[in-house]
């Protein structure tokens, strides 16, 4: 089993201090890798979700020059947001500064709004993604040329590579998903009753068969010590989700028998959300999901950068 930790991106509590400390703390306390989320234009009619919203590559940077050994996440990037390229590059480097240890989290997105921000259309984004994925990995192997619907180059050269084959987690539940995460190294599953959750797992698990090798399993989950704050709490002063997911809340043993659940039905990866206020607080939780770790086991890290040939 392994453990993911995400960083300190939203809410009162960002900042770049803070999340330098957090990242170094994971990686003292043996997490095995740490992560930020994506959203680029947020728009105001969305209740809840902050537009303090810092870009991932920047802030795994920091993270990456502040340690030495953790993984570094993306849960979820929406590759449709960004040029290919220049993310090719912008990633790439990542990866090679960091000596190999990026992993790209991407999902087709969602948010419409956010599509049109970006001035891009969100019909046909499932294939859009799909030919980002392909013609990143051709570029990063040293391909000159690549010809898709949504993204062709010709005689260029990418440089520099990818310290190895970068890892892609897929994110999202929907049947796309779970095919294209079949195709990939990970899977990144919405936090969801572990019935749900073995459900959509035994689908992934159809969708291998032509596989080189099997899909890690992980899942998001947002954590919170004792009683679930109230909505206005959740979304105003943490500013670390959106939506209405349950929120995995109560004391870490607690935690531990929800979470041994999913761990029988095939979870192999968590990725805990702390729902902190304040810098103590994280302090807390992050102390807390070490010993949530601690109780469930860990080891190494199917999937991850320590797996690249």
């Amino acid at each position: 089993m392994r453990f993911g930790l995400h960083l300190p991106q939203l809410g009162r509590s960002a900042g770049l201090e803070h999340i330098v400390r957090i990242a170094r703390r994971a990686e003292e306390l043996g997490f095995d890798d740490v992560w930020v989320a994506d959203h680029v234009a947020v728009p105001t009619g969305l209740a809840g979700m902050p537009s303090f919203f810092p870009e991932p590559v920047p802030l795994l940077s920091a993270a990456a020059a502040h340690t030495n050994r953790v993984g570094l996440g993306t849960s979820v990037l929406v590759a449709a947001y960004r040029n290919p390229m220049q993310f090719a590059k912008q990633w790439a480097t990542l990866d090679w500064l960091s000596g190999g240890r990026t992993i790209l989290g991407v999902g087709a997105g969602w948010l419409e709004a956010e599509f049109a921000a970006c001035g891009v259309p969100m019909r046909r984004r499932g294939q859009r993604l799909d030919d980002y994925i392909a013609g990143w990995r051709a570029a990063w192997a040293g391909a000159e040329s690549y010809t898709s619907e949504h993204f062709s180059f010709t005689d260029v050269r990418v440089k520099p590579a990818p310290a190895g084959p970068a890892p892609i987690w897929i994110g999202g539940s929907s049947p796309g998903a779970l095919r294209r995460a079949a195709r990939c190294e990970g899977w990144m599953g919405t936090w969801a009753p572990r019935e749900v959750f073995a459900e959509r797992l035994a689908e992934l698990r159809a969708h291998e068969q032509d596989a080189a090798a099997p899909t890690i399993a992980s899942i998001h989950m947002e954590m919170r010590l004792g009683p679930p704050l109230n909505r206005g709490g959740r979304w105003s002063e943490v500013g670390d989700g959106y939506g209405d997911r349950p929120v995995a809340a109560g004391t870490v043993p607690q935690l531990a028998e929800l979470l041994a659940g999913y761990i029988d039905a095939g979870l192999q990866h968590v990725l805990i959300v702390p729902l902190a206020r304040s810098e103590a607080e994280w302090a807390a939780h992050v102390d807390a999901a070490a010993e949530l770790k601690s109780l469930l086991g860990s080891g190494d890290r199917p999937g991850g950068c320590e797996d690249r040939g």
